[in-house]
Formats: structure tokens, sequence, C-alpha cells
């Protein structure tokens, strides 16, 4: 078991993120695309070798992403109706995600195992999750889930913003 943690930069043109260990070293960089109308996501290795993308499926009713490791789509990614909080449904073989997702503080478990565990942390100049890895071999989709729904928390609340500053 091992931590990474995932820190928004602040202050970019593109969404960027950088995937860092325990020790504070980076494990991988994740870089938006600008002006795209399928937002996507590269997942990029300490080499930039690509290892992963995520990429928003246009016109969907609710937001709806696909994630890639190695060229291939292991998952989707999308956010349910609720009335009283969010939630979202992973759909990879065996897959569940439980808890508190709109707090990002959620478990991702294969088969009833528990494969690792999101938190965020309050307090930081940025958005920054603290991702618990359990399954090694679920690394990347535990960092592409966070990475969807960061997009889809900063969206919403850009628009809640929007909406206010008309009032």
């Amino acid at each position: 078991m091992y931590k990474l943690y995932l820190k928004q930069q602040v202050w970019s043109l593109r969404d960027k993120f950088a995937v860092l260990n325990e020790r504070d070293q980076p494990v991988y960089q994740v870089v938006g695309s600008v002006f795209q109308i399928a937002k996507h996501f590269d997942i990029l290795d300490r080499n930039k070798r690509i290892v992963g993308s995520v990429t928003k499926k246009p016109l969907t009713w609710q937001p709806t992403f696909s994630l890639e490791i190695g060229g291939q789509q292991v998952a989707t990614i999308q956010k349910r109706f609720t009335f009283f909080s969010s939630r979202y449904e992973l759909s990879a073989v065996g897959l569940a995600v439980t808890g508190d997702v709109w707090d990002m503080n959620f478990e991702v478990a294969r088969q009833g195992q528990i494969s690792g565990r999101v938190a965020k942390r309050w307090f930081t100049v940025g958005d920054k999750y603290e991702i618990t890895i359990i399954n090694e071999a679920d690394e990347l989709l535990l960092v592409g889930l966070v990475i969807a729904i960061a997009y889809v928390k900063q969206m919403q609340a850009g628009a809640a913003a929007a909406n206010a500053s008309r009032y």
C-alpha cells in the first residue's frame, strides 16, 4: 500500500495536474486539452510518454468519460443523476465506487476487495487529492477517476459562480 497525491496546478491555461509520490517526487503529469469540444486529458509518465487518457464524451445528458490505459479502453466513468448527492458509475469489470464522491472521500473496490481510497486534502492552494493505492494494478484507473470527477466538480463550480454573478 502506498499513496499518490494529485495536485491541480493553479493559473494554467490548460488543466494540469501533478501526481506526486509520498516523497513529493513526480510520478505522472496530467495535461488537459485546450479549446477542444471533447475535453481530453493525457496522463504522462516521468519520461513524458502517454500512459493513459481521460476523454469526456460530448453531447451526453450526464458527464461521461472514457478511460484508456496503454491504448485500450478500460472503463467508462459516468455521473448519475441523484437529488441529494453525486454518484458515479464506473463501468469496468467488477469495479464499484462507494462513499461520498461529492466531497471526494470514497473507495474503489474490485470484486468486493478495496483497490484504493481517495480523500480530498483541504486548505491547500489549488485542489489536492490523496490517493491510497492498495491494488497496484489499479493505479492509473484511480488517477483517471479522480481527474474525471475533479473536472466535473470544477465545471459545476464555474457554472454556479456564473449563475450567481447574474443576480
